[in-house]
């Protein structure tokens, strides 16, 4: 995760080059008690600063969160500045940070990209050779989280769930994503490891439709991926050996840059598409996207980011905005699914803004394949309501 205030945001294009490039999602803070709430859990976080967000209570909330978080901090800007400035107590708390670098103001992708990479090596945890043997020996497993979809009907049905993948590790039991992805990113291990799972969930498909379960899958797909120009034909060529259609595929992605049309990611995603796969816009904040580039884009779906719907429910505002994100999003030809919905509140909300798909541990967590089959296989009452 990369965290960012309105300041830093200035520098845009070189900032979500380096988000896309290192596969991190991009959150803007814009004070210090939405920073304050943004350290806490066991994300891994880089927070970026310009001159004009160093202060007394920003360093504060940093030091604060040193005891229970992993972060590294880049602050751009003039050293000398600082230190000559009113602000020379923040500038001396914050050089006793741990994982600290600096940029010059006006920095570009170059020096942005190596100052993150550096804070991120900091904060691994494992080796390459750990990671390379788990991959080789396919130490992974998949569980499965169902997705609900609005029938014709009007009763909820389950036909696909989202793949997520843990690490069994030998001594460690099973170790979750944020334990290990940040490292399988910096080592260049992510293709390997996507087409494990992709290879894996084929497989698994066709298990389950041999066993009378006829389901999609939809796999996270990495930023870093979508620079690969053959990743297409590896994928096609991938599941054409299960004998599936691509349609079976939902691939979601947590694209950043929406604004230039000719970057090379949106060639990767357009010739997914071509192929038959489908495309799902993963943690659509509505603000944080550019609405207006919706009908440029080559999605099928989109995911409503949780924080999106929470905010809509205590906010009229708010909540009409979101339902005109969701009828435009219908006029293009795309679904919508809402996620993180975790209490009967919130399933009753989303029912009401006309949302086609839900996602949440209301619904359901991660389960193994196993257990997902004899819920929803043949027999079994999958309505939901």
């Amino acid at each position: 995760m990369l965290l960012i205030t309105s300041e830093s945001s200035k520098r845009t294009q070189a900032v979500k080059d380096v988000v896309r490039e290192l596969s991190l999602t991009l959150t803007i803070f814009a004070c210090t008690e939405t920073l304050a709430e943004l350290m806490g859990g066991c994300s891994r976080r880089i927070v970026l600063l310009a001159e004009a967000d160093v202060s007394e209570t920003v360093v504060a909330a940093l030091r604060d969160a040193e005891s229970n978080a992993e972060f590294g901090v880049i602050v751009a800007a003039d050293r000398r500045s600082l230190k000559d400035s009113a602000r020379i107590g923040a500038f001396e708390q914050l050089t006793k940070l741990e994982n600290l670098e600096w940029l010059e103001p006006h920095f570009d992708f170059d020096a942005l990209s190596s100052a993150a990479r550096s804070c991120r090596r900091r904060m691994l945890r494992l080796s390459r050779e750990d990671l390379d043997e788990a991959i080789r020996e396919r130490q992974f497993i998949v569980k499965y989280q169902p997705k609900v979809e609005r029938s014709s009907s009007k009763q909820w049905l389950t036909r696909e769930a989202e793949a997520l993948i843990r690490w069994r590790h030998a001594g460690h039991g099973l170790v979750g994503p944020l334990e290990f992805l940040p490292e399988i990113e910096e080592f260049g291990l992510m293709g390997r490891l996507t087409d494990l799972v992709l290879d894996e969930v084929a497989a698994q498909l066709v298990r389950w439709k041999n066993k009378g379960l006829d389901f999609r899958a939809c796999i996270n797909l990495a930023s870093s991926q979508l620079n690969d120009r053959n990743t297409p034909d590896r994928f096609e060529a991938l599941i054409g050996k299960y004998g599936l259609e691509s349609s079976s595929f939902t691939l979601e992605v947590a694209e950043q840059d929406l604004s230039d049309s000719d970057a090379p990611h949106l060639h990767t995603l357009r010739a997914l598409r071509e192929k038959g796969f489908r495309l799902c816009l993963d943690d659509f904040r509505v603000a944080a996207a550019s609405l207006g580039a919706l009908d440029q884009l080559p999605f099928d779906e989109i995911k409503i980011h949780a924080s999106a719907l929470k905010r809509a429910q205590n906010d009229r505002v708010r909540m009409k905005v979101l339902a005109a994100i969701i009828g435009l999003a219908h006029n293009l030809g795309m679904t919508v699914c809402a996620e993180g919905i975790e209490d009967t509140r919130t399933f009753e909300f989303v029912k009401t803004i006309d949302c086609d798909k839900m996602q949440g541990f209301l619904i359901s967590e991660a389960v193994l394949p196993k257990l997902l089959r004899k819920v929803y296989g043949p027999g079994a009452d999958d309505q939901v309501a």
